[in-house]
C-alpha cells in the first residue's frame, strides 16, 4: 500500500516544523529525505510512521487514516528504524530480531515455527546467522544497524523507514547498510523511505529524493531532475559544483565556501 500525507502540519507544543505537507512516497522505490538540520526531516518521518501525532491533517497507509489503526496493525504494515536505537548489552542478537515479531503475538498466539522461520531469514538476509548468538553489546557498529535492520525484516512489512541508519558508522560500513536497503528494495521490491545527511549517498541510492526548507518541500523527484547548484545552494546554504559520478552516472556535489581561499 503506498504511504502519504495530506495538508500535513508538525510541530512541538506552538512550534511548528512543517506545514501543509503534500508528499506522496513512490510504491517499490527508496526515497531519501534531504535537507539541513533541524528542518524537519525526523518529524515527517516519525509521524508517518505513527510515532508522533500531526498538529493538523492526514497520513493515509492506502486508503486509511494511520492513526485509526491500531499500533499493532500499523506494526504489520510498516516498520520504522529510529536514530541510535538502544537494547539491553546483555541481549543477543537472535533474541533482539525475534522482537519484531511482537504484532504477530498474542495470549492466544507464542512463538511459532513459522516465527522462527522468519527469523531465521531476517538473519541470513542480513548476514547475521554466524553470530546470531552474540550479546550486542560485543559487536562492531555496523553490525548492530544491521541487527536493528534485521529486526525490521522480522516485522513482514511491504514499507520500511529508517532515520539516519548510516548515522556514526564510517564509510566502509555506511556503504554495507545502503547496500543491503537497495538489495531488500530491488529483490524483495520493498518501499524503503530514509533520512540521510549525505547528498551524494543519497543521490546515488535514491530513485525518489523530498528535499525539505522552511518547513515546506523545496522540491522532489528523482535525483538527477532535482538535485542542482541552485537547490543545494537554497536548501544548504552552500555553493556546489554538480557533476556526474564516473561510476555510477548519478549526480555528484562538489561544495565550498569561498574558491578565492584555495590555492592552485
Amino acid at each position: 500500500m503506498s504511504l502519504s500525507s495530506k495538508d500535513l502540519t508538525l510541530g512541538y507544543g506552538d512550534y511548528i516544523v512543517l506545514k501543509d505537507i503534500n508528499v506522496t512516497i513512490p510504491k517499490n522505490k527508496i526515497t531519501i529525505l534531504v535537507g539541513s538540520n533541524g528542518c524537519g526531516k525526523s518529524t515527517l518521518l516519525k509521524t508517518m510512521a505513527r510515532l508522533l501525532k500531526p498538529m493538523s491533517g492526514k497520513v493515509f497507509l492506502g486508503n486509511v487514516n494511520i492513526f485509526e489503526k491500531s499500533s499493532k496493525e500499523i506494526a504489520k504494515e510498516l516498520a520504522i528504524l529510529t536514530q541510535s536505537p538502544t537494547a539491553p548489552s546483555d541481549l543477543t542478537v537472535f533474541n533482539l530480531i525475534k522482537q519484531g515479531r511482537y504484532p504477530y503475538q498474542s495470549w492466544f498466539s507464542q512463538w511459532s515455527k513459522e516465527d522462527e522461520k522468519i527469523v531465521n531469514y531476517a538473519l541470513e538476509k542480513t548476514g547475521l546467522t554466524h553470530i546470531q548468538h552474540k550479546k550486542i553489546s560485543d559487536l562492531s557498529g555496523g553490525q548492530k544497524q544491521r541487527v536493528w535492520i534485521a529486526m525490521t525484516l522480522a516485522q513482514q512489512t511491504d514499507t520500511i523507514l529508517l532515520d539516519e541508519p548510516t548515522n556514526h558508522l564510517d564509510i566502509k560500513y555506511k556503504i554495507e547498510v545502503l547496500d543491503l536497503l537497495r538489495s531488500l528494495n530491488q529483490y524483495e521490491q520493498r518501499t524503503i523511505v530514509i533520512v540521510l545527511h549525505d547528498i551524494n549517498l543519497a543521490c546515488r541510492y535514491a530513485d525518489h529524493i523530498i528535499a525539505i526548507k522552511d518547513g515546506k518541500v523545496y522540491g522532489e523527484g528523482e535525483p538527477k531532475e532535482i538535485i542542482t547548484e541552485g537547490l543545494i545552494k537554497d536548501v544548504f546554504g552552500i555553493n556546489s559544483k554538480i557533476i556526474e559520478c564516473p561510476l555510477f552516472k548519478t549526480p555528484m556535489c562538489i561544495t565550498y565556501q569561498n574558491l578565492d581561499m584555495i590555492s592552485c
